[in-house]
């Protein structure tokens, strides 16, 4: 792809799923005027708005509190790779080629492919381990350039997803894991299997992997729920994968199509028709970017800001959808909840 296209973001581009980035922005800076790129692997430029989902109507909420106003003092340049893994470097390079005064990265993906190529301009970041992930080495003093919130709240949560979906479940005999390939070693390196199996074992439960390929596309989801039915699969986790945000209807929809209980990792998920989620408050991490965004902004060095860790985790439950899977939620859990929908 040439480079005059990739940047201006012709239609074909954006039909063959690579990055379009979309500028606002005056021809003339101003001294005062701050200008941040924003990316993430999958969701559309135009969804990383304050009229988005509630996360960055969040992030952009918090910054107008801090006296960040776009069009005025702030400049955003947003950024996506569709969901094309393939395009990440491309995005990448782009950003870096225009030094913003700031980068916010929206997953662990296109971070680790920002770190080699600048030391010098801040970037924050939003990944599930990023001492894992070989972003940084110290989460309460990380190096270089790097710093953010982590959506990694320990090894258990693996564990405790699959006794949740249990306990809504009654029974589970059968359950998979969905995630792209490029999350295997990862998840791996972190412990994650171990901790799931153990679980899985204890209560007598197969546990396997549903792969979807990458580049993602609804066809691919499609043929993996379908293989799912075929396994008698009976439960379902959905991976922490900054992506799977972009195709979260797609997916919601395809296990309500297919009578699959799932649990999901964010609250975003039950919002639009998931069974349960139990994991991280993104509203609460985007309000605390927004926080570092700030300080960053104002002469801080992002190595001296500690990645945020959220501490409290939020189970959401939807009776709605219970009812419609012919399940209902256990008292315990209508008790433990944070939030139950419908």
């Amino acid at each position: 792809m040439r480079r005059r296209e990739f940047i201006t973001g012709t239609a074909a581009t954006a039909a063959m799923g690579f990055a379009r980035p979309t500028f606002a922005q005056t021809e003339t800076r101003l001294p005062a005027i701050k200008r941040i790129a924003m990316v993430h692997p999958s969701e559309p430029p135009e969804g990383l708005s304050i009229n988005g989902r509630p996360a960055y109507k969040a992030f952009f909420g918090e910054l107008n509190k801090l006296g960040y106003n776009e069009g005025q003092n702030l400049i955003l340049e947003r950024y996506s790779a569709f969901g094309h893994s393939n395009g990440y470097e491309d995005v990448a390079r782009a950003i870096v080629a225009g030094h913003p005064d700031l980068i916010v990265s929206l997953g662990g993906p296109v971070t680790r492919v920002l770190k080699p190529l600048t030391a010098t301009i801040p970037i924050l970041a939003i990944t599930s381990d990023p001492v894992a992930g070989g972003m940084v080495t110290n989460l309460a003093k990380p190096d270089r350039n790097i710093t953010g919130a982590t959506t990694d709240v320990g090894l258990e949560i693996w564990g405790k997803r699959l006794e949740l979906l249990r306990e809504t479940v009654g029974k589970l005999i059968n359950v998979r894991f969905l995630m792209p390939p490029s999350l295997i070693a990862f998840w791996e390196m972190a412990g994650g299997p171990a901790r799931a199996l153990e679980a899985a074992r204890r209560d007598g439960i197969a546990f396997g992997t549903a792969l979807v390929a990458e580049p993602f596309d609804w066809q691919d989801f499609e043929r993996k729920f379908n293989a799912m039915a075929a396994e008698k699969v009976d439960g379902l986790m959905v991976g922490a994968v900054a992506e799977f945000f972009t195709y979260r209807q797609l997916i919601v929809d395809a296990a309500a199509r297919h009578h699959l209980p799932a649990i999901y990792f964010a609250r975003e998920w039950v919002d639009i028709g998931g069974l349960l989620s139990y994991g991280y408050d993104t509203v609460a991490i985007m309000r605390r970017i927004a926080d570092m965004t700030d300080q960053i902004l104002k002469g801080a060095k992002p190595g001296d800001i500690p990645f945020y860790q959220p501490t409290k985790l939020e189970l959401v439950l939807n009776r709605t959808t219970a009812r419609s899977l012919e399940l209902e939620f256990p008292p315990s859990l209508l008790a433990a909840a944070d939030e139950i929908i419908g």
